[in-house]
């Protein structure tokens, strides 16, 4: 049972200046990612690419932040996570449009309880909060490589993680067997526990980050990800009722405002140095990992997530030479 105050969160430090520089934040329309959006902003942001699946809104968003700094450039893309076209077009379409990127929040996340595919073919969330992700950071890892060669400086991926991997399925409930492969075990209707899917998915993108910052040193880019803790936002709201009831309950006793999330994931982006590179920061500090992930079976998950994943993105786009 987690304490029922969260640990206090303070402001990020002052004289943080965002003049020239380029910002994407993927699911930006409501919750975090649109906290974050205001933030950045807020810290003279000069373009911030507003990454969304309901363009509509992401235009009434574009217009509601456009007060907050009027002279910043604030775009609308197109970003449908549970597609690799729609990652790979929008990819493109900010690349052929912008010569810089410093900046990239990977915050788009589902909680669906109920098994659904996405057009991949892969189990939805494991679609939306994983793989999708781990493809568009192959797709505009090079924009800011080059953008960090020309300003002599790291850029940033900064992912929004979660303390939910400590309750993986992996760990007892429905362990991976020895001759079964990760993508089929998320893929399979049944296997995944309903309520623990979302924390495996995130257990996903720890062991992923783990296994890249051994390979790829954050010279160029540093990349890690962040748990906000629990924060008032409407992901809870696709949960059954008898668990929606007592989670909102919970959320007004121990709940963040977002604004606070939105420190703490800026902290992860803009404030950490390299020696978070391919860690979870838990508030604002690296968190402290659950027993499955430094074990035996978690090394070897992490060893064979890596590798069907490699296989996986193989078929989608050239990889670079550290991935392989």
């Amino acid at each position: 049972m987690p304490p029922l105050r969260q640990p206090k969160v303070e402001p990020l430090p002052p004289g943080i200046d965002l003049t020239n520089k380029t910002a994407i934040v993927t699911g930006a329309t409501a919750g975090i990612g649109l906290e974050l959006s205001r933030q950045l902003l807020n810290l003279n942001l000069s373009t911030l690419i507003l990454a969304v699946r309901n363009v509509p809104k992401g235009e009434e968003v574009r217009k509601s932040l456009a007060v907050i700094n009027p002279k910043a450039v604030v775009q609308v893309m197109k970003l449908d996570m549970t597609d690799y076209a729609s990652v790979k077009a929008f990819a493109e379409t900010f690349k052929s449009k912008h010569d810089k990127l410093h900046l990239l929040m990977l915050n788009a996340g589902i909680s669906d309880i109920n098994f659904e595919l996405a057009p991949t073919g892969h189990e939805k969330n494991f679609q939306v909060n994983y793989l999708s992700n781990v493809f568009l950071t192959l797709l505009l890892l090079p924009a800011l490589e080059h953008t960090a060669e020309l300003e002599g400086a790291p850029t940033r991926i900064a992912w929004t993680g979660s303390r939910m991997h400590w309750q993986t399925s992996l760990a007892s409930k429905v362990p991976l067997k020895k001759d079964e492969d990760i993508f089929e075990h998320f893929d399979t209707p049944g296997v995944i526990p309903s309520l623990t899917r979302y924390g495996d998915t995130k257990l996903l993108v720890l062991l992923f980050q783990h296994e890249l910052a051994t390979r790829y040193p954050p010279k160029k880019v540093i990349i890690n990800h962040f748990c906000p803790g629990m924060v008032d936002t409407s992901l809870t709201d696709v949960l059954p009722v008898y668990i929606r009831l007592p989670a909102l309950m919970l959320k007004a006793l121990r709940a963040r405002s977002v604004d606070k999330a939105g420190w703490i994931g800026l902290n992860a982006a803009l404030v950490v140095g390299d020696e978070t590179h391919g860690q979870l920061l838990g508030d604002k500090e690296v968190a402290e990992l659950g027993d499955f992930v430094p074990s035996e079976e978690g090394l070897r998950i992490r060893k064979l997530l890596w590798d069907e994943t490699v296989e996986e993105m193989r078929g989608l786009t050239q990889l670079p030479s550290w991935m392989e």
